[in-house]
């Protein structure tokens, strides 16, 4: 069983030799589909998501799916886009179950976490994806880190407010992520996060800690600069009692956060100045793109917009390549945040205020939040 390739240039699909072209809304169609697999959505939700700035009719998607259930027919042993009777559209990703090289080979799974460690690291999330969706094809399970892990990256934030998905315990630091990324008010993040700290007992250390050095940015954000400050201090410590990169220059993005807020320019620029030196020794292309924008975000400052423009779309274009959803949730909430404080460009301003509205609307932040704040507060 090969695997489905994708050609976003020629807008063809690939599997086992065969390569079916499409016009370019129904490639959009069926990729989106294929995404968000054995999820079955409205018809406005498709017309929303694959025609945005048109003005289509309902009649647009059912013209659509019967085009691709023609031109797809031949693979219909693999997957089939099925109607649900009075809700939309799904499409239906069929289980295969071949023979396991894990049994020929003791270590394929510790060689597959390896990989899928080097990806993350390296910020590919799109090549994390790519070995999740074929896991069944190249023999392997992902272990529960991963495969918890990657419902995350790809934004199936619903997998976390599923009671049934898995204890509790494994979902508290991801539900956290998910109310910051929905909650545009800082004051009823940082709140939250006061009500909940009794839960971080529960998690691992690693992720304790991570919220720990997300702390500093919400302090800062919520205008609490001698709180970030202490909590920059304890931030500081545990950073340097882990020896990684990874928390390192997260670390430095909520310190350039807060210097930025507390008007201290060039110590933002500093610490960018120093994060690069190590991005030059770890290519960490999520952290590329974090500082990329700020890079930009310290421009406007400096009075140079049109390069501080160029700057901040940069990054968030190389944060998009990523294919992290979260922290492309995340710049565009920080762009929007900072622009509205610093007051410098009206016009960009309402062009990240679009996007927000467009991933709101694609990750349904607003219903999740609700849901997020319920489970969590119920657990205090």
């Amino acid at each position: 069983m090969g695997m489905i390739i994708w050609s976003d240039e020629r807008f063809q699909v690939q599997h086992a030799g065969e390569t079916i072209t499409l016009l370019p809304k129904e490639y959009a169609l069926l990729h989106y589909l294929f995404t968000w697999k054995n999820r079955t959505f409205s018809r406005d939700e498709l017309l929303n998501r694959v025609w945005p700035l048109e003005d289509p009719t309902d009649r647009t998607v059912d013209d659509h799916i019967y085009r691709l259930r023609r031109k797809l027919q031949k693979w219909s042993h693999l997957f089939t886009i099925d109607t649900v009777r009075k809700v939309g559209y799904r499409l239906t990703w069929k289980q295969h179950h071949p023979p396991t090289p894990a049994v020929l080979n003791r270590d394929f799974s510790d060689t597959v976490r390896t990989l899928l460690e080097t990806y993350h690291g390296m910020g590919m999330g799109a090549a994390m994806q790519l070995l999740s969706t074929h896991q069944e094809i190249l023999g392997f399970s992902l272990d529960p880190f991963y495969d918890m892990y990657l419902h995350f990256i790809r934004g199936d934030f619903a997998h976390f407010t599923d009671a049934a998905s898995s204890p509790l315990a494994d979902r508290l630091f991801y539900l956290f992520h998910i109310y910051y990324m929905a909650e545009e008010d800082p004051q009823k993040t940082l709140r939250l996060y006061e009500q909940t700290e009794t839960l971080q007992e529960r998690m691992p250390a690693s992720f304790r800690h991570e919220l720990q050095i997300v702390a500093v940015g919400l302090y800062a954000l919520t205008g609490q600069r001698e709180a970030a400050e202490r909590q920059l201090a304890v931030a500081r410590q545990i950073v340097e009692g882990m020896n990684s990169e990874s928390f390192t220059l997260f670390l430095h993005t909520q310190q350039v956060m807060l210097a930025l807020l507390s008007d201290q320019l060039e110590a933002a620029e500093e610490t960018i100045r120093h994060s690069a030196e190590l991005l030059q020794l770890v290519p960490m292309q999520r952290e590329l793109g974090s500082f990329t924008v700020y890079r930009g975000l310290c421009l406007y400052l400096r009075g140079e917009g049109k390069k501080a423009r160029q700057l901040v779309d940069e990054g968030v274009e190389i944060i998009r390549t990523t294919h992290f959803v979260p922290h492309l949730l995340y710049a565009a909430q920080i762009v929007q945040e900072l622009l509205r404080h610093f007051g410098c460009d009206e016009e960009w301003l309402r062009k990240y205020k679009k996007l927000w509205t467009e991933l709101k609307r694609e990750y349904r932040l607003d219903d999740l939040k609700q849901q997020v704040h319920a489970i969590l507060t119920r657990s205090v």
